[in-house]
This record gives structure tokens, sequence and C-alpha cells, in this order.
């Protein structure tokens, strides 16, 4: 059984793994790092942690708020304190995750970090007593955001049992958090919806649209497609979108291909297969997309 832990619970050594055990043992820990192993696992949790679950090797599937949920490398599963769910896993080949879980004391401090200034931390020490957040839960693509780009960035350290400073860690790890969780509540507050439940919901289904912009935006997506992935009408999908994040999907495409187009420009590719690749009807209307995004063409900037 290997635990990370950065309060020296349990056990001092800074990287173990837990895999049958996890049957028998309440997952409502403080403050704590579970790297799992595990080919067969059933077990239903009536009390849990604050926790992070960053999937690594294969797939872990989860059932809460009378919804499944698919857990994979490079994603990650948010679920609040004193949360029901069920988890289960049948592979023939272990099954690999880390599962981050937070205390209350460990978010208000990193809360407490980010929202006083210097000489008011120097005076008074001891985090406020505000109630910790509630966050939303669901499946995150680490590449969306700040807490799954630190989450990839521990990822190899943590797989290769490397001496961490954990400590920094927690706190890096709740401060990333906390920051991700004010811009999706910044986010979910521009959705023009009264009911909190509602906002949600749709909050849930525009980032499935994003998250379908970003593994297709070099095809030629239609907005049809892209409602019905997200189980909106045409018109709900534009409207609320741009609400949510300040841009059309027709825009959030365009920039996607943009963004590529630099890596591709910088690389020697020719002009007409970047436009190719990246989905624009030829070189012409790639390179016109381009300056008036960069101010200048193609060319210059590959020359730069």
């Amino acid at each position: 059984m290997t635990l990370l832990t950065g309060n020296g619970m349990l056990n001092r050594q800074p990287l173990v793994r837990m895999s049958e055990q996890l049957q028998q043992t309440p997952l409502n820990f403080d403050d704590l790092i579970i790297h799992s192993r595990l080919r067969d696992f059933d077990k239903s949790v009536s009390d849990s942690g604050l926790s992070i679950k960053l999937g690594h090797i294969g797939t872990e599937r989860y059932f809460f708020r009378n919804r499944q949920v698919s857990l994979q490398r490079g994603e990650y599963l948010l679920v609040n304190r004193h949360q029901t769910f069920d988890c289960f896993i049948r592979n023939p080949t272990p099954v690999e995750g880390f599962c981050f879980y937070l205390s209350p004391r460990l978010i208000q401090e990193a809360a407490s970090g980010l929202s006083r200034n210097t000489e008011d931390l120097l005076d008074h020490p001891a985090p406020k007593s505000n109630k910790a957040p509630r966050f939303l839960e669901k499946i995150y693509r680490t590449d969306e955001n700040e807490l799954g780009r630190y989450l990839e960035q521990l990822r190899p350290a943590l797989a290769t049992h490397q001496q961490l400073d954990f400590n920094q860690v927690f706190f890096d790890v709740a401060t990333a958090l906390l920051r991700t969780h004010w811009r999706t509540e910044q986010e979910m507050r521009g959705i023009d919806c009264a009911r909190r439940s509602t906002r949600e919901e749709l909050y849930r289904r525009l980032c499935t649209a994003r998250q379908y912009i970003y593994d297709n935006y070099c095809n030629d997506l239609q907005l049809e497609e892209l409602a019905k992935a997200a189980l909106l009408s045409k018109y709900h999908l534009l409207r609320t979108y741009k609400q949510a994040f300040g841009i059309t999907p027709y825009q959030q495409v365009l920039e996607l291909r943009l963004e590529k187009a630099t890596d591709l420009v910088q690389q020697g590719e020719k002009l007409s297969s970047v436009a190719r690749e990246l989905g624009f009807s030829d070189r012409r209307s790639f390179t016109k997309a381009f300056k008036k995004k960069f101010g200048v063409a193609p060319s210059f900037y590959r020359a730069g």
C-alpha cells in the first residue's frame, strides 16, 4: 500500500500505491494523494472527501448525480466533500489513477492567500473561517484550465515516485483549484438563467460542445453536429456559448486553427498544406484569416 502524504498521516513515504485495500477503505481523507492500481473494483462511497481524480492508465467509471461518467488520461473528475458515488473498474490489465484529497483547512488557507494582501496575512495568519465553496462536479479536460495543466505537470513525478515537497504540492493544487473554480463561476454567471441548477446543467453541456470543438476543430464542423453533441438547439447553443465563453463556436474553431497554424508554419510546412490540414477552403482564405489574427502574413511569421 502506498500513500502520498502532505501532513505525515499514516506514512511519511512520499509515494505508495493502494490496490485491493481500497475496497475496505473509507474514501474521505484529508490532504492525501492515493495512487491506485486496480483490475477489478466495485465500491459505493457514502461520504467522500473533497477529491480530484486524475486519469492515468485505462478507464475508471463513476456513477453519481444519476449519471455515469468515464475518466481517462487527459481528464480529471472533481467530487465535492460529503458526496455519494459509485466507482467500478473491470479490466484485464491494471487501471491506474491519482486521487488528491484536500481538507477544508487547506482550501481556506489557499483562499486566504489569494484574497488577502501581504500585510493582512502577517497580522492575521489564521485562515478566515469562510465556508468552503461548492465546486462544479464534472469531467474536465486537463488542457482546459489552470488546475488541469498543473496536474499534468505533476503526473510524471507522481508516476515515477520522485521526491517532492508535498506541502507545497497540496497548497499549489488547492490554489489552482480555487482559481479554476472562480473562472468557472465567472463563466457560469454570464449565462442568462435564473436557477442555479439549470445554469450548471447548461454550463456542463456547453463544456461538452467546447470539448467537441477541441477534438474536431480541424474537420468541417457543422453547427448541427455540435448542437447534437451538447443536447441543445442550435439557437440555444449559439446564444449561451457566447454568454459563457465570450466567443462564438465558429470563432472558437477559427482561434484553435490559427493557434495550431503558428506551430505548423514555424515548422516550415507549405501554406497550402497548412490550409488543407486545418480545414480552410484554400490558401487564400487561410492567409487572410492569419493576417487578420496576427497582423502579418504567415510567410512573414515563419521568417521571424
